[in-house]
């Protein structure tokens, strides 16, 4: 009797330690096919940064030109005798929201939907890839949003066409120009524009770091 059970329990015991083999074993390949995709969704999100970079510090260089010549505009409203209106007309033609930035985030987003980019938990590496992604790139959407509406819906247009300087068009523009609007309403727009900047640069900033912790991640760099 004794035998049957010792056997028994020896039987009972292979079957259990068994299952618990296969279990791990299954956990074990279901956790190297998810680091695999992961380090596949890292190339990907790495690609789209290389892609994003150049854009970003466009739009930048764009923005910055724009804000430039609104500040000369300023400053000639702000000294009267300083009044250019040749020049103020052409600085007019730079002053827009311009080319507003979009980033590529479909990359991240797949990762996150799979729940790939923190199955490990959430390490410093996603981390900072979230702040991309979740708090810059949302920001310059809503920002960017909100700089093309105040230019196309609050911004007065200056007549810079072939005609510009005809009798006609000059006092049509100055009228607008030394209007009691005019002023208030470009500071506002130069207002946002400058902020919107420095948001530009916020976010480039942490996109490059995460692209230099991405290719050491991947052994490129």
């Amino acid at each position: 009797m004794k035998n049957i059970l010792t056997r028994g329990g020896i039987e009972f015991l292979a079957v259990f330690l068994g299952i618990a083999l296969s279990l791990y074993v299954d956990e074990w390949r279901e956790e190297n096919q998810i680091r695999e995709r992961l380090i596949a969704d890292y190339h990907s999100i790495q690609k789209d940064l290389d892609i994003d970079i150049p854009y970003l510090e466009q739009i930048i260089e764009g923005q910055k030109k724009s804000y430039q010549n609104g500040m000369e505009m300023i400053q000639m409203l702000d000294k009267e005798r300083s009044f250019n209106y040749d020049k103020f007309v052409k600085s007019s033609l730079f002053v827009s929201s311009g080319s507003t930035f979009f980033g590529t985030k479909a990359s991240y987003q797949a990762s996150i939907s799979s729940g790939r980019l923190t199955y490990f938990g959430i390490d410093s590496l996603s981390n900072e890839v979230g702040k991309v992604y979740e708090h810059h790139y949302n920001r310059l959407d809503l920002n960017g949003l909100l700089l093309d509406e105040l230019n196309f819906f609050k911004l007065p247009d200056i007549n810079s066409g072939p005609m510009y300087l005809s009798e006609k068009i000059k006092q049509q523009n100055l009228d607008k120009i030394f209007s009691p609007e005019y002023y208030h309403q470009l500071k506002d727009f130069l207002g946002l524009q400058s902020s919107y900047i420095r948001k530009c640069k916020w976010a480039l900033e942490q996109m490059k770091k995460v692209n230099a912790l991405l290719l050491y991640q991947l052994n490129l760099k």
